[in-house]
């Protein structure tokens, strides 16, 4: 009688625990490379467990017929996975505007490799990226992605059924908004960098006899570095508040 009883809830775990676990993999902060894989999926059983009890128990409605549970098991990894996206694409989003930065600036040709994507960026890249990531972390992004799934557990239980397709429109959409809001980053600056080249044009082509094309690289570094100095912070703001009204509307 109690392997009965034990079972529908033990699916209905499992399931939050593929949730869980599938989030934690790519969700911004908890997916970073110096974050060992194992120690994320340790990580999530503690609060699938939480998020389990305090969402009352949900059981799998179909326990009973094997066959149902690979779709379950699937739909779950896509639940999880996509709203990791969504918040991830945000976080993203400064990277890519710094790297675009960079570029302007004439500061590119250095790469370096980034500790938390584990790949080679910007410095100006990494750094926007870093700064980002500590605003998320101050403003509580961890605690969104938890609250979500919270959320999403009592509202799309394990087994219920999902659209697919209104999900992959989801994340299309999600990564659409991330690369206007890694334009909308990078904007100020490179505008203060054309700026600075055209004023130094103009002043080249008023005199030429001061033969100022020499120092073009110089007024792109001033220029580009000294607007990311001023708009870094508002930049790591959006970019963070992105990623948590990922989480807030899905």
């Amino acid at each position: 009688m109690l392997p009965g009883l034990m079972q529908p809830l033990a699916i209905g775990f499992f399931l939050v625990l593929v949730r869980c676990t599938s989030l934690f993999m790519v969700a911004p902060i908890f997916s970073a490379k110096t974050i060992p894989a194992l120690v994320r999926m340790g990580f999530s059983v503690p609060i699938a467990v939480a998020v389990f009890i305090g969402a009352g128990s949900p059981v799998f409605a179909g326990w009973e017929q094997p066959a149902l549970l690979i779709p379950a098991v699937v739909m779950e990894l896509i639940i999880g996975s996509s709203a990791g996206l969504a918040a991830r694409f945000a976080m993203e989003a400064s990277m890519a505007a710094g790297s675009a930065i960079a570029i302007a600036a004439g500061v590119s040709f250095g790469s370096v490799i980034d500790p938390l994507h584990g790949a080679e960026s910007t410095a100006i890249g990494d750094l926007l990226s870093f700064i980002t990531m500590a605003v998320a972390l101050a403003t509580g992004l961890h605690r969104d992605a938890v609250v979500w799934l919270c959320r999403s557990v009592q509202e799309t239980p394990p087994g219920s059924e999902f659209s697919v397709a209104t999900l992959a429109t989801r994340v299309i959409s999600d990564g659409a908004a991330s690369f206007a809001l890694s334009v909308r980053l990078a904007f100020p600056v490179l505008a203060a960098v054309t700026l600075g080249h055209l004023g130094l044009g103009l002043i080249n082509r008023a005199a030429p006899q001061f033969n100022l094309s020499n120092i073009g690289f110089t007024v792109a570094l001033v220029a580009g570095c000294g607007a990311f100095y001023l708009v870094a912070p508002s930049a790591a703001v959006l970019a963070a508040e992105a990623a948590r009204t990922a989480f807030a509307r899905r």
